[in-house]
């Protein structure tokens, strides 16, 4: 928002609340909601944001393979965020994903490299 004010975004987080999805609950509607979403912008050659954490080089793949399939320029935009920091982030969430989720997650998590995307931009979040 601060940075990108006048673009579009297609928010997981957004369209959960607007389903009535839980987070921790199925994800499939939300996901094929927000692809379909970033199909229209694609579609319409708009610039948006896909803001969603995209853990892994296999989802970040195939979300990268999708965008560019419509000649999309894509950057990563990756924030680093030490632990306590991100729990207390999560904290102040109005909804906090759950330790267990949260936990799941890092398993599956693998930081973007220079190679993924046209762009991929690291940026230290814990100011």
């Amino acid at each position: 928002a601060a940075n990108l004010p006048d673009w579009p975004v297609v928010s997981l987080d957004t369209i959960r609340a607007e389903l009535g999805i839980d987070s921790a609950g199925k994800q499939g509607k939300v996901i094929a909601t927000a692809r379909e979403r970033a199909r229209e912008h694609l579609r319409l050659e708009n610039n948006f944001i896909w803001n969603a954490t995209n853990l892994s080089r296999r989802i970040r793949g195939g979300l990268i393979d999708l965008f560019a399939n419509y000649g999309a320029r894509v950057r990563i935009v990756y924030l680093e965020v030490p632990s306590a920091e991100q729990q207390r982030r999560n904290a102040a969430r109005r909804d906090p994903v759950p330790d267990a989720a949260i936990g799941r997650m890092l398993n599956n998590w693998e930081p973007p490299n220079i190679n993924e995307a046209h762009q991929v931009d690291w940026i230290d979040a814990t100011i």
